[in-house]
């Protein structure tokens, strides 16, 4: 063609030209970041998948992070009560030598200060905190991501021997109170370790899922990198042929 105004063989060409590079720059984005979706016109339904996953997976995460504060929660008050069960062991050994007739009674006194400084140190172990919190009381943690399953725990307080009497059946009955509490408390941070494992293996499948939606495959994506270079290398090369076709026109103007 010998028309010079509009130089229809170069509108081609440079459309595909812009078309390539656009595809080059998104390519060089895509590797860059790791993300084959970098805005919502990369691919607008797989930014709305991507993104609801990704909500599920933070809600996951915290539900974790709560879980684990119940465990760790769980694991001081554990401590408490078995130091506890060890005060009250030491208190029915005193109960039990108490009832030994060859002890004066400076033995029996000692005894009994003993006893008294024990039921003391009974009674903190009740009134010990966790983080600022009480021991004692009911405790609430979210366990899913849906923020609307929770895990309840509630410990009570047990009462000391009483001091300034040895009196073996109140050992006897704190020991059983304090197995209670500590039976309680092990069935639920059995079901919290559950959980835990629950939710710890919902979120690496959502974490994977969402990988597969909004990650970038770079070996594919590496591919076209190359394949757009190449094209636009030469669409940028027939682009200026198509330019230098409109110079044989001259040679009809000699």
């Amino acid at each position: 063609m010998s028309r010079i105004v509009t130089n229809s063989s170069a509108n081609t060409v440079y459309k595909n030209y812009m078309k390539n590079n656009m595809s080059l720059a998104s390519s060089t984005e895509k590797l860059a970041t790791g993300l084959k979706i970098n805005r919502a016109s990369d691919d607008p339904g797989g930014l709305g998948i991507s993104e609801q996953l990704r909500g599920q997976v933070k809600g996951t995460g915290a539900a974790i992070d709560s879980l684990q504060d119940a465990n760790a929660f769980m694991n001081a008050v554990d401590g408490f009560l078995q130091t506890a069960h060890d005060i009250l062991g030491r208190m029915k050994e005193i109960a039990v030598r108490n009832g030994d007739g060859s002890l004066s009674p400076d033995d029996q006194a000692n005894l009994l200060t003993d006893w008294d400084a024990l039921s003391t140190e009974f009674d903190a172990q009740f009134n010990a905190t966790y983080n600022t919190l009480s021991i004692t009381g009911s405790k609430t943690w979210i366990n899913s991501s849906e923020g609307t399953t929770t895990t309840d725990l509630t410990v009570n307080a047990v009462t000391a021997p009483a001091t300034g009497t040895i009196d073996i059946d109140a050992v006897n009955t704190a020991i059983t109170e304090v197995s209670t509490e500590r039976a309680n408390l092990g069935s639920v941070q059995s079901t919290v370790g559950f959980q835990l494992a629950s939710q710890s293996n919902y979120f690496d499948n959502l974490s994977s899922a969402e990988s597969v939606v909004r990650n970038v495959d770079m070996a594919r994506e590496s591919t076209m990198f190359a394949r757009n270079q190449i094209l636009v290398q030469s669409s940028t090369a027939m682009l200026a042929q198509a330019n230098a076709s409109t110079q044989n026109v001259l040679s009809l103007l000699r």
